[in-house]
């Protein structure tokens, strides 16, 4: 059988061994704390600006007669493909949260690369 000096651990392992599992059981409710905070607060930060509606509205001018053929979100970008009728075809980038047109790329027909 171990005598007691050699059953016992030394005072400062125990007090390190209890600081180790209140530092866990403290970042775990921190953890659970912070992803229910974000599950249920709407994502202000993110919001588009209010409108009378709680949304935005933006308005794009196209060239007359373009039609818009399809939308790619990239990133936090939406990039619009407009073709014109007798016009070069263009790729316009949105800001999807605001609404605002950051850029119009053209691609003119017959062009060379």
């Amino acid at each position: 059988m171990a005598s007691p000096a050699q059953a016992s651990a030394p005072l400062w392992l125990k007090v390190l061994v209890i600081g180790m599992g209140l530092l866990i059981v403290v970042g775990f409710v921190v953890a659970v704390a912070e992803i229910a905070r974000r599950i249920s607060t709407p994502n202000a930060a993110y919001s588009p600006a209010s409108g009378g509606t709680g949304g935005f509205a933006e308005r794009i001018a196209l060239p007359s007669g373009a039609r818009v053929v399809s939308m790619t979100a990239i990133g936090d970008r939406l990039v619009v493909h407009v073709e014109s009728q007798g016009g070069p075809s263009a790729a316009y980038v949105v800001d999807p949260r605001s609404g605002v047109l950051l850029g119009k790329i053209e691609f003119p027909p017959g062009a060379s690369r």
